[in-house]
């Protein structure tokens, strides 16, 4: 059986991007991170992006978190902007529109709903708080409610993108794509919540390469395949990173520990 090879290069891919799209990034506070994307992304002639993620990342400069400094992005989806600086600089000048914040839970709930296809989902959590007024002043209108069975839940309307970019370790070239640690998170529903979904791994292998009971995001949810840094490249970039915000002992330091 023959299947489509679905590599791209990483430009071809985000051609998918256009002024005004809707963007759906996976990643966990800077884990899971597609770097070669995010770096090509910067370079595109693009703006008025609507960015939905988890969170706006890890701080110090740190991949996403330029996205909020480019001059890209118009609205920002999420839980909240308190992890880098560039994102609460956006939020307070209000370079960035941010309508309303989502506990995590209910964030990703959203997703699974426009990964499902779903109308929305029921939430009972912040009810009575999200919902004071004045909590959120940008919403054009009240958050609905509805009672079920003696309980309110918020009625949240489902996320879906035009464009979804996740992170995996390895996919063959049909798309299917095999995760390691917190990289795996809710990528699987943000590859199905968007209408044209790239995939970013650090190894291309042949479809048959990766057991089928490892394969964490099949590939009919996925449109492209690029190749991103290997996994020596990605710890070394992270490494970096956390020994500039000091949570890693410099070189020199550890030499002399």
């Amino acid at each position: 059986m023959r299947y489509e090879n679905k590599v791209r290069p990483v430009d071809d891919a985000l051609s998918h991007v256009r002024s005004g799209s809707r963007l759906m990034l996976g990643e966990f506070v800077g884990a899971g991170e597609a770097a070669v994307c995010i770096d090509a992304l910067l370079r595109r002639d693009v703006n008025g992006l609507t960015l939905i993620a988890n969170t706006p990342g890890l701080r110090g400069g740190f991949l996403k978190a330029r996205l909020f400094a480019s001059g890209q992005l118009a609205e920002f989806i999420g839980t909240h902007v308190g992890t880098t600086d560039e994102s609460t600089h956006a939020y307070l000048t209000d370079a960035v529109r941010v309508t309303e914040f989502f506990p995590m839970g209910t964030w990703a709930e959203k997703v699974r709903a426009g990964a499902m296809g779903l109308g929305g989902v029921l939430v009972p959590v912040g009810v009575g708080i999200l919902d004071q007024p004045g909590m959120f002043p940008a919403l054009d209108a009240p958050k609905r409610k509805i009672e079920i069975d003696g309980r309110t839940c918020f009625v949240e309307p489902p996320l879906t993108a035009d464009v979804s970019i996740i992170k995996g370790w390895r996919a063959d070239t049909f798309g299917n794509v095999e995760f390691r640690g917190t990289s795996l998170q809710n990528q699987r529903d943000i590859a199905m919540a968007g209408r044209y979904t790239i995939v970013e791994v650090n190894e291309i292998v042949e479809v048959g390469a990766i057991p089928p009971e490892r394969v964490g995001c099949p590939g009919v949810f996925v449109d492209a395949v690029v190749q991103g840094l290997t996994l020596d490249e990605q710890h070394a970039l992270y490494r970096r990173q956390w020994t500039k915000l000091g949570r890693l002992p410099c070189a020199d330091d550890a030499a002399h520990a």
